[in-house]
């Protein structure tokens, strides 16, 4: 109730400056829809659309139902929004900007990941970590210089520079039919908290060639690396084609899941590490704490006017924390959960991710979109060493491989408003797959289809 008080209020100011100053614009997004999903969870109306996983995937594990959910689709396309942004023009080519953006999930509530409870028990809802987790303006909250001949620094909460350049180079764009789009955890290089970080980034671009860099400290007391993200990319686009390659590391990176209030702990969830907890209260959550490096490779090439190729690379190494005593002295998330436990990553696990596919034109208001997505993590040998070959990756121990074929058609009623169709088909190999409620088999394929409306302003 706070935070939607908080979202009118900063609604009025926002309305009362964007009529006294005309360098001030207040837009957004609204996405609705139905879809179907197969072995899905319920679809509940707090969650879904907003972090719940709408599909099988290893990022996250539920418990499923071996039926069949259909019922509202919110952020099919795009996550709904809203935001405030403005310029001031300071003379000689420099201008300051700001920006300001909420995620709206189901029902008009702040986007939120509906973490607690999800992750243990029957309860059958979708629910996963993300990177918003009910901050007031969790999608951006920065201030920035922009400069004709010298770029642009920003600083305060933001997109990382893997998250910034996916959606150019996905081939299905869209939140609900595009696992790299959905799932935070391909933007934030290895964990979703970070694909927005609250830092400094540099954007430049001269003759087509981009130049881009990212820090963002973590701020802890007497460790200047803990919690800390860099990065850097670089590129050439031009209307014909494009290419970019971006390098990440975090240090200390945090991904949460949720744990049912009355849960009892035990030693391996790390309860003691945080505080005296025995049992899991409300509003509960486990931190999984490791150093994450990414490497992104991405390109899209236009054939004709009408016909774009599109296809991507990203390697995620999961590694050992380097200052796991010092995070562990934290047991309230900035986001408001309490941390139950906080453990360590004991392994270093590699993730694999390709995708490829095409945009097509084919009228002026019709536009089709095709693509696959490819997954893989290593498995590991008898003695825990990760790197098995490709053709045991499936069955060896850690190793699991998701695939996702993916459908989307879009029409364009005007120029701000879409309807638009799609399917994604997901299959996984076993060790990727999920607990069906009630039994120990488990469910390695998905389908969700669905179709909606979208208008932006």
């Amino acid at each position: 109730m706070k935070k939607s008080l908080l979202a009118i209020a900063a609604m009025t100011a926002f309305a009362g400056a964007a009529q006294a100053q005309s360098s001030v614009t207040v837009y957004g997004i609204m996405d609705v829809g139905v879809a179907g999903v197969t072995n899905a969870p319920n679809m509940n109306g707090t969650q879904w659309g907003v972090s719940g996983m709408p599909y099988v995937s290893s990022a996250v594990k539920t418990n499923q139902t071996s039926g069949q959910a259909f019922g509202m689709m919110y952020g099919g396309e795009s996550m709904s929004r809203l935001g405030f942004k403005g310029s001031e023009d300071m003379g000689g080519g420099t201008k300051a900007i700001f920006d300001l953006e909420i995620g709206i999930g189901p029902n008009g509530a702040v986007a939120n990941s509906g973490l607690p409870g999800v992750t243990t028990g029957t309860a059958n809802v979708s629910g996963g970590d993300t990177s918003l987790q009910g901050q007031l303006f969790g999608r951006a909250a920065y201030v920035g210089l922009s400069n004709d001949k010298y770029g642009t620094v920003m600083a305060g909460r933001q997109n990382n520079l893997m998250l910034d350049n996916i959606g150019g180079y996905d081939p299905v764009n869209a939140q609900m039919f595009s696992p790299i789009n959905f799932s935070g955890s391909f933007g934030g290089g290895g964990f979703t908290d970070e694909s927005r970080v609250s830092g400094l980034k540099y954007v430049d671009k001269i003759a087509g060639f981009n130049v881009n860099a990212l820090y963002a400290p973590g701020g802890v007391t007497g460790q200047s690396t803990v919690g800390t993200t860099s990065g850097f990319q670089v590129g050439y686009e031009t209307a014909k084609w494009g290419a970019q390659a971006i390098a990440q590391h975090t240090t200390d990176a945090q991904s949460l899941a949720g744990i049912t209030a009355g849960t009892t702990l035990t030693a391996a969830m790390g309860p003691s590490t945080v505080n005296s907890l025995t049992v899991a209260p409300s509003n509960a959550v486990l931190a999984t704490i490791a150093d994450t490096t990414a490497y992104m490779l991405t390109g899209k090439y236009n054939i004709t006017d009408k016909f774009t190729m599109k296809a991507g690379y990203e390697r995620e190494n999961i590694g050992t924390p380097s200052n796991y005593a010092s995070v562990a002295g934290t047991p309230v998330t900035a986001s408001g959960y309490t941390i139950a436990g906080i453990i360590p990553a004991q392994y270093n696990k590699s993730l694999n991710v390709f995708w490829v596919g095409a945009n097509y034109q084919f009228t002026p208001a019709i536009k089709g979109s095709l693509g696959y997505y490819n997954a893989a993590t290593l498995g590991f040998n008898a003695s825990g060493v990760q790197g098995v070959t490709a053709a045991a990756n499936a069955t060896a121990a850690g190793g699991t491989k998701s695939q996702y074929f993916s459908v989307l058609v879009d029409y364009g009623m005007s120029k701000r408003t879409n309807l638009y169709a799609g399917v994604m088909a997901n299959n996984n190999s076993a060790g990727a797959g999920y607990l069906v409620s009630g039994n120990t088999n488990l469910t390695t394929t998905s389908v969700i289809y669905g179709t909606g409306i979208r208008h932006t302003f």
